[in-house]
């Protein structure tokens, strides 16, 4: 059983669910679909036992509102057999009908006030059930999606990034993107996609970032590259009172040259929150060439106006189960990270 934190936005809804332990909220509506979609299978579906750490007390102003990063895992690249991909885990566990249930429920469990989302390759899907709960989101598909020739893949979509705001929250102003370059200008298979969005209660900008860096043992200075590029993207793009959130899978570890750049010009969330350390992995899954457990993805911010009050940690290595990622507790091989900012507020 899970219960988001005790610091909460000030997202609020109607109606409620009560689901394994845990309370969604919004429209009735949305609920009776919520309902509709839960799996078939004899068994039961809850999400991972998580804790929020850090526990700042927020100030008595300036606005708190809630990000999450997530990975979503594209159906395109969940084909399972003993030679390809997450080979132990059951299919049932992989099927959309079951995966799209446990996506949505992990995110109204939690109801972010931005959703970061890399590799959605159903936006459409997304779109439609998220505005049921007064969220409106943008997308832009990867470069050289791998998905458009899966062949077990019957729609064929191409991922992407994904960027979902709550419209009691924010106010969308301008959606900007480009494809990050090398070093010699040249191209890559990275998107850096971005929101400007201003605060509902006093138009102050946020800027929203989302990328995606190419995974492999082989492309450590393509990544690098374009965490150069992307502080880059990000610096024209942000005015001098934006605040900025970036929501990244940067396929790597922190120890590694991209995450190293990226943190000479952001503050990481978690490792405020986790006192200096990083969360024991981000994404975890069996391929057929052995375990990967790696810590990939993070949540970036500018702490000139901002101030981190608390980080959902991952689950315990035990409450992942056998099978690792994904399961009947999580939808995807990568964990959601969640954190709950606070604007510190301009003095005159």
């Amino acid at each position: 059983m899970i219960a988001p934190g005790s610091i909460t936005s000030t997202t609020t809804a109607p109606a409620q669910l009560s689901t394994g332990g845990m309370t969604v909220f919004g429209s009735y509506a949305a609920i009776r679909t919520l309902q509709t979609m839960k799996p078939t299978f004899n068994e039961s579906y809850l999400l991972l036992s998580r804790r929020f750490e850090g526990r700042v007390k927020p100030k008595e102003d300036g606005q708190v509102f809630r990000v999450m990063q997530w990975n979503v895992l594209a159906q395109g690249l969940t084909d399972s057999n003993p030679r390809k991909n997450f080979c132990k885990t059951p299919p049932r566990w992989l099927e959309w009908e079951t995966r799209r249930y446990l996506i949505l429920l992990e995110i109204l469990s939690y109801m972010p006030d931005i959703i970061i989302l890399q590799e959605c390759d159903r936006f459409d899907f997304f779109d439609i059930k998220l505005r049921e709960f007064g969220y409106k989101g943008k997308f832009k598909e990867r470069p050289f999606s791998p998905c458009v020739d899966m062949p077990d893949d019957d729609e064929g979509k191409p991922d992407g990034c994904a960027i979902f705001y709550h419209t009691e929250r924010f106010n969308l102003v301008e959606c900007v993107y480009r494809q990050l370059v090398n070093q010699m200008q040249h191209s890559t298979s990275t998107l850096a996609f971005a929101l400007k969005l201003e605060f509902v209660e006093d138009n102050h900008p946020l800027l929203v970032v989302n990328t995606h860096l190419k995974g492999g043992p082989k492309t450590e200075q393509t990544r690098y590259e374009a965490s150069i590029d992307l502080s880059n993207f990000v610096t024209e793009h942000a005015g001098s009172r934006d605040l900025v959130v970036i929501g990244a899978d940067l396929c790597e570890n922190p120890s590694q040259r991209g995450y190293d750049h990226l943190i000479t010009k952001f503050k990481d969330a978690y490792a405020f929150a986790l006192e200096g350390k990083h969360p024991s992995f981000t994404t975890w899954r069996f391929r057929p060439t052995g375990e990967e457990k790696y810590t990939n993805d993070c949540i970036f911010y500018n702490d000139v106006g901002l101030r981190v009050l608390q980080a959902l940690d991952v689950p315990s290595d035990a409450a992942v189960g056998d099978y690792r990622l994904p399961s009947r507790f999580c939808g995807s091989d990568h964990i959601s990270l969640i954190c709950d900012f606070q604007r510190v507020m301009e003095t005159s």
